[in-house]
């Protein structure tokens, strides 16, 4: 397979996957937590430049709105589904904090990169889906 093929690929299974998180949302009759979802979508990224993806992982965990605890989950869903090509090798079974802050260097940085990626495209479809 080619890069390009490669990187498109990538692209499409974030989208999708993005796509669906966003839709469960949405569509859930609880309007309250859909109008925090689209607002704390729209912040991650920001925190994760500024803090670390570590830290904010914790951030988030810490936090006790459902929200925020959609968002976690979703991201982990992601960092631990076949839509990535993974360098470290995560397990839903375990802490996703834990796993983030044990990895190296290059690790940390890949999986700081992926979930950025996936985090534009949730934004993306929040502020598309979710109305304010």
């Amino acid at each position: 397979m080619t890069l390009s093929k490669t990187i498109d690929k990538l692209e499409k299974g974030r989208a999708e996957f993005a796509y669906r998180c966003v839709s469960n949302v949405a569509d859930s009759p609880d309007r309250e937590t859909a109008k925090k979802y689209r607002s704390y979508a729209r912040r991650i990224s920001s925190m994760i430049l500024s803090n670390g993806l570590g830290p904010t992982l914790a951030f988030i965990n810490s936090k006790g709105e459902k929200p925020w605890k959609i968002l976690y989950s979703q991201i982990k869903e992601y960092l631990c589904s076949d839509h990535t090509i993974r360098i470290a090798s995560l397990s839903k079974d375990k802490d996703l904090i834990e796993q983030v802050i044990s990895c190296n260097s290059i690790e940390y940085r890949y999986l700081t990169e992926e979930t950025l990626a996936f985090l534009n495209w949730l934004r993306r479809f929040a502020e598309g889906m979710i109305e304010e």
